[in-house]
Order: structure tokens, then sequence, then C-alpha cells
């Protein structure tokens, strides 16, 4: 959990008799109905509000103060720093260049100030993208508070306490985990939210709850302790319907949490016996690196696997563009609605997205059926789905897994692709020869902003509209990609 250092006029702000800045409400809300943020304040404060003139006024401020988190032992300004930064004699000045060292010396991560003064002294030692005015830290906390990403209808993100523990579907977690109850209820009452998704008799068919850990995490419990960074835990993750691939929409609501908070690593725990779980980590850049004694509910002790993932190897979602083929891929509006939900606006939503059971909708694996004649598309290229009709734009990257060709009838391509495809056997029947390709991908991003026909043949990247797959110049194209 981020910590958020308020100055002292940040505080006179929030608990003194005036009405509140509008601003100011804005950015009270964000942050204390945050999970990711904790409003600290720094000793020193304490001295500053005693200053305060007015007596009754002074006394209603030391009582307030008490309800925030006092920053622990942060060290004091040093008198180098002092020089460096500039400091006066006043009082007030020495406050503010303490609280700028608090910042400086990573005790927190941003300090609040509406202070011009102590803004430009942050310039002095570049911390002022930590150093935020009101407006700023709005500009910055909103969008990371906002969940800017679309997830599958049939996942919810909702509140612990409408989650009923007392579902079956969490009886092996209260069985692998002996304190899994008593932590239910206190991330409960916490406020805590998890990801969710419910049958239609409204039982429990998925969960997942994640946290975002800091610097202070405490990693004793492991055989080999992590070094301190920024991760984010999966903290609890659950698929009881299997077979739809729900297990791979998770994963990509995790990658997408993770790259929102910017965070360097994700990690789990899994016990050995959840193979099929490891096998899906695994595939998207989890690793062993340690392991954990977990005591179960029985009293026992079983081990538990580590598993990490580093945001920052080539692993999904991150692909190397270097000594790769880039093809842009046409494919009609409404199979594009159904296979990139992630890329629609709006999309017009069938019974089965709002169970969960239409699989190429959930899959980050996906099929791609067409009789184009290329024979250059192998595993790690590129693909830029150009979805056609009134779109008529680049919306989507993908990565070849592999390329097949030479079936001998519509029933050995369906099988092949039956999960991750938007095409029924009868479809496959209807436009069915001996040429059709599968290409199997994995869908890796949606861009910011759509690359639109005109652009393409603005730079030269397109004659006319694609028809079928063309290779296109991976230079001239990721210049375009890299500017949205």
């Amino acid at each position: 959990m981020k910590k958020i250092l308020l100055d002292t006029n940040m505080l006179i702000y929030r608990e003194d008799h005036s009405i509140i800045d509008n601003q100011v409400l804005e950015l009270i809300k964000i942050l204390y109905d945050s999970n990711k943020y904790e409003i600290v304040v720094h000793p020193m404060t304490t001295e500053d509000i005693s200053h305060i003139k007015n007596i009754e006024e002074r006394n209603i401020f030391y009582s307030k103060i008490k309800i925030y988190k006092s920053l622990e032992q942060p060290p004091k300004a040093t008198e180098q720093f002092n020089v460096l930064v500039g400091c006066s004699k006043l009082p007030n000045d020495l406050i503010d260049n303490n609280l700028l060292y608090a910042v400086y010396r990573n005790c927190v991560s941003y300090l609040i100030t509406n202070d011009k003064k102590l803004k430009n002294k942050a310039k002095k030692i570049n911390v002022s993208d930590r150093v935020l005015g009101i407006e700023e830290a709005i500009a910055l906390f909103r969008p990371l508070e906002q969940n800017e990403f679309k997830t599958p209808a049939f996942i919810r993100y909702e509140f612990l306490y409408n989650i009923e523990i007392e579902d079956e579907f969490f009886n092996s977690l209260k069985e692998d985990y002996k304190t899994f109850e008593d932590w239910y209820i206190k991330k409960s009452c916490e406020g805590k939210k998890a990801y969710v998704s419910r049958y239609s008799n409204n039982k429990i068919g998925s969960f997942l709850m994640l946290k975002l850990e800091d610097e202070n995490e405490d990693y004793s419990s492991f055989k080999q302790p992590f070094s301190k960074d920024l991760r984010l835990k999966i903290a609890t993750f659950k698929v009881a319907n299997t077979g739809n691939k729900i297990g791979e929409s998770y994963i990509k609501i995790i990658i997408k949490e993770a790259i929102l908070n910017h965070v360097n690593e994700i990690y789990v725990t899994v016990f050995k016996k959840q193979e099929a779980l490891i096998n899906l980590f695994n595939e998207y850049g989890f690793v062993q690196t340690t392991t954990k004694m977990t005591e179960k509910r029985d009293g026992s002790f079983e081990e538990e696997l580590v598993l990490v993932k580093n945001m920052h190897d080539n692993t999904y979602p991150n692909f190397e563009w270097q000594n790769k083929n880039v093809f842009i891929v046409p494919i009609q509006q409404k199979y594009h609605e159904m296979l990139f939900p992630e890329s629609e606006i709006f999309n017009q939503l069938s019974f089965g997205d709002l169970e969960g059971i239409n699989t190429y909708s959930n899959t980050i694996k996906k099929a791609y059926i067409c009789k184009a004649k290329t024979t250059k598309i192998k595993s790690g290229d590129i693909l830029l789905f150009y979805a056609s009709d009134e779109k008529r734009s680049i919306t989507t990257i993908g990565v070849v897994d592999n390329v097949f060709s030479d079936f001998q009838t519509p029933e050995d391509l369906y099988y092949m692709a039956r999960k991750r495809t938007v095409y029924s056997l009868k479809d496959i029947k209807l436009n069915f020869t001996y040429n059709s390709k599968l290409i199997l991908f994995k869908y890796y991003q949606t861009l910011n902003e759509p690359i639109a026909y005109n652009t393409l043949i603005e730079n030269k990247i397109l004659k006319n509209a694609p028809m079928s797959i063309v290779k296109v110049d991976v230079n001239m194209i990721r210049q375009l990609i890299d500017k949205k």
C-alpha cells in the first residue's frame, strides 16, 4: 500500500470548520475510499500545528490529527540536505524540509501540498513528480482508482461482504488454510473486494483476490525471502467451473492490474497438487523461485510453491518486434466483437457472454481461420487485427503460437480450434476447403487508440483496404503504434 504524506495545510483543508473546496473533497474521497493508499502524517506536523495562535482551534487540530497514522521514525533532514534545498531560520521552513526529506528517502510515495515554495524545493532534488498539488494528485490518483479495463460480463468486482463465505465453493480453501475464515472476515471488515463469477443459481463459480504489496511487506515465511520491491500478490484464486477457459480471463485481469499499478513482479503460492493451476501460471511466465510451509485446517503443514512473474521479462504480455514478420489480419466486425470484447467500447452481450460459456471471448489463446495463401506466417510473428465494416482500423495485437493447414475434413479443423474460435462446426463446413488455414495465436493487447484506415494509407502501410492477410513493414507500423 502506497503511503501518501499530507502537509499541514492539506490537513487544515480537511479538518477545519469551513466548507471544503470541491477539488479537495474529490481528492479526499479518492484517498479515503482507496485500498491502494494510506494517508500518513509526519511527526513534525504536530509541531507545525503548535504555531496556530488560536488555542481552541489548535486544540481541535491536535485532537483530530490523532486519527491519522503517524509516519514511524522518519529520518531527520541533514544539514547538507537543508543547504541543498534552502532553509531559513523560520520553524515552518525546517518542518517543510523534513516532509520533503521523507519523500527523498523514500519513506513515502508522495507528498501532497499546495505550497509553491515546497514544490520548488522538490525540483532541486528531482522529486517534483512525487510532490503534488491538489490538481496534480487528482489527475494521478483518479485513473489509478478507476477500473480502467473491461472485465468479461460474467465477472464482477464485488465487496467480500457480499460474497457468501458459507458457499461450498470455499470448502477446499478452508481445509487448505487454517486461518482462511479469520482472514476473510478481517478483509471483509476492511472493505476489500474480489473478482467473482456465479452460476445461474447464484452459486460461486470462480474467485480472484489481489493484494498490492510495497517495500515494507514481510516475506520471512518464505524459505528464501523476497527482496524489497513493489509486487502484486494473487492472494486467492480458484475456478470451480473449469472447461470454459475462465482461468485465462483471470490471467488477463491479473496482468492488467499489475500494469495499472506499475508493479515489478506478480507472485502466487500454490500447492503441488494443483497441477492444472501451476501449468496455467507457467504458461504465462510464472516460475518457481522458493517455497513456504502452510498450516492446514487439521493442524498439519504442507509445502507451497512460490511462483513469480517478472513484469519486465520477455513473456506475456511483453513481446519483441525484432526479427519478426508483421501481418495485418482483416476480421469482420461481428466476429471482432465476439473474439475481442476488450477492444469494443459498446458490445451487444449474448447469454453465453453473461454466463461465461463463450470460450473464445474468455481466452487469451484464440484461433483465426482463413483461406489466405501466404506461407510466411510462423510462430512468434505479430498479428495486427483490422476490424472491417464501419470500424476500418487496427485495434488489437496478437502473437502467433502455431499455424496449421492441409486439413482433410472440416471436423479435423473444428476440433483443433473449437475452444478458441467464433465459428461453429456448421460455419466451418459451409466454408471449408482443403487450403483452409488455422492460425493459433495469443491475444496480447488492445491499442489505446485504433489506427484508422486513412492513417495506414497516408503512411504507406497499406495501398488499399485489406481483403486478406497482408505482410507490412515492421519498422513503419511500429512507429505508428508507438505514437498511440
